[in-house]
């Protein structure tokens, strides 16, 4: 039989109490990508005393739709927002070094899932290391990071992330929806009275990060359904990417390279490309 709503709630809270008794984090934040898991994961965890913000990492390749409903609902919501721009990344040295999406596939081709490893580095995990850097924290203070992972999603995700994981040290991720199963989402939005992201209704992801390296089939196609706009520049940006003489458009698999392996991290913030469902 399975659990009720008010158990996956008790074991999610449980989950969150226990992270922050055992690791003493001086932050917590919400990983908000856009998605209905990520907003109920944020939801949760924005009642801990500990809780500071919701982050938003900004890959420069998403649909816009996403962030203005992230910035819509932390302020319907009151909850407090930080949005990091790949696009605005800093070395640790407080030098600008832009990690741009364009920029990366003029240089090297349209990513296949070898090269996702490249594009999250680039556009996620450098905006993470510099939001970071920006803490008001001591060197060995821990960070806990809240994310929207649910074991119920797909094998491929579980093969690389556990509920609890400890990042260089300091840095915690905990997934308090582990138990959760798409029903559970849906009906915690509903009962919260929580708004709904059209753009992971009409595409059942929330398109955040639209790096093309695990698109499906057709997929650009769905987008230019319910986006034109962002179908549109996709097709320009082809165009741009052909006349620095590579073959294959977006979403399509390049010639076979090296593959890189994965790490659980990155499984965890690139969650809404490499699997069915959306953090």
């Amino acid at each position: 039989m399975s659990q009720s709503l008010q158990q996956a709630v008790k074991g999610a809270q449980r989950l969150l109490r226990s992270a922050i008794h055992r690791f003493r984090p001086r932050h917590v934040v919400a990983l908000f990508s856009g998605g209905h898991d990520s907003l109920v994961a944020t939801h949760i965890a924005s009642s801990t005393k500990q809780f500071r913000f919701a982050l938003h990492i900004n890959t420069g390749i998403g649909i816009p739709a996403t962030r203005d409903f992230v910035l819509n609902t932390c302020a319907r919501l009151l909850i407090p927002l930080r949005e990091y721009r790949a696009s605005d990344y800093r070395t640790p040295k407080g030098d600008p070094r832009p990690q741009r999406y364009a920029d990366l596939v003029k240089e090297r081709g349209f990513p296949g899932p070898a090269m996702h490893t490249k594009m999250y580095n680039r556009l996620k995990e450098r905006p993470l290391r510099q939001m970071f850097r920006d803490l008001d924290r001591l060197p060995k203070d821990k960070v806990l990071l809240v994310t929207g992972v649910r074991s119920k999603e797909s094998l491929r995700r579980l093969r690389h992330v556990e509920p609890l994981q400890m990042w260089e040290g300091t840095k915690v991720w905990v997934a308090p929806l582990w138990r959760f199963s798409k029903e559970h989402i849906n009906e915690y939005v509903e009962r919260e009275k929580l708004p709904r992201n059209l753009v992971v209704d009409l595409l059942h992801k929330s398109g955040e990060c639209l790096c093309g390296a695990f698109a499906h089939p057709g997929e650009k196609e769905e987008i230019r359904f319910w986006f034109p706009e962002v179908a549109r520049r996709l097709d320009l940006l082809e165009e741009e990417v052909r006349a620095c003489g590579f073959e294959w458009g977006w979403g399509q698999r390049p010639p076979r390279r090296n593959r890189n392996a994965r790490r659980a991290n990155e499984s965890i913030l690139c969650a809404s490309c490499i699997q069915d469902g959306t953090i």
